[in-house]
């Protein structure tokens, strides 16, 4: 029942954070200036944004022990000659703290948070930070989140059917009882700002939208094993729930409250009849 219940929560995450990435205007709204006063247009304006914000931290409870989540904000903007206010979503790409697992099939890639694990999909790659892998029943390398297969440089990871000890080098050379099985596919990605281009699927697993630029060489990262990389959410997690709902609800009582004061000050200059 536990695990039902887990499940159903990330699905509703995964469902929230796909309607804020996929599409933006589901948040968005257009600002026609039927609210004139300002004080209350700024109310409505944080209402929108703190509503959004209470969707991430909620997201973010329910993967606080996910490996290699990333965290995202998000911030409103104007497109210029445009009416429309949009909720824009970015990542926060770095680094989440190491822990040692000592489980020799957990993964660790340091690549100054531009470093990524390549997985295949049914139809495409992508791309994560979450290192814990294991063998299916194939003998292949998979994630344990979703079973998707860890790719080398020569395609899926296959292991032999029996085998005692695995080691990883710091260049991601895998050797399976001291004879070398592959070397991992990594992608090292060169621009931070082109990395923001990419779409979330989970907030731990993305897909490319466009070509990235790729750093080639084993001096750009190490790969240690038996560690992982937890997420990197640092704005505290329940606690600041709990602050975009306050937020939320001190900006709504200021719009009633300012609502109030302009129906004061028309009724005052109303003449008496």
């Amino acid at each position: 029942m536990i695990h039902w219940y887990v499940s159903r929560l990330k699905t509703m995450g995964i469902v929230l954070m796909g309607l804020l990435f996929l599409s933006s205007d589901v948040f968005a709204f257009d600002d026609n200036r039927e609210v004139q006063d300002e004080g209350l247009a700024n109310s409505m304006y944080a209402m929108r944004a703190f509503q959004v914000h209470y969707t991430n931290f909620m997201f973010y409870t329910m993967n606080v022990h996910t490996p290699g989540f990333i965290e995202t904000g998000v911030y409103n903007t104007r497109r210029s000659g445009s009416k429309k206010v949009e909720i824009v979503p970015f990542y926060r790409w770095r680094a989440g703290p190491v822990y040692e697992t000592g489980r020799e099939l957990d993964f660790y890639i340091d690549a100054a948070s531009r470093g990524f694990f390549v997985v295949k999909l049914p139809s495409s790659f992508a791309y994560t930070r979450d290192g814990r892998f294991f063998v299916d029943s194939q003998r292949r390398l998979v994630t344990l989140s979703g079973n998707y297969p860890l790719m080398g440089d020569s395609g899926a990871i296959v292991f032999p059917e029996s085998y005692d000890d695995v080691t990883v080098s710091r260049a991601g050379v895998i050797y399976v009882d001291g004879q070398y099985l592959a070397r991992l596919k990594l992608a090292i990605f060169k621009s931070y700002k082109d990395m923001q281009t990419m779409d979330s699927l989970d907030g731990a697993f993305f897909v490319l939208t466009q070509e990235l630029e790729l750093l080639e060489g084993e001096e750009h990262y190490s790969i240690t094993q038996g560690a992982l990389e937890q997420n990197n959410v640092l704005k505290a997690i329940t606690g600041d729930i709990g602050m975009a709902k306050k937020a939320y609800d001190a900006n709504a009582k200021a719009a009633h409250l300012l609502n109030r004061v302009v129906d004061t000050a028309a009724s005052l200059i109303t003449p008496i009849q």
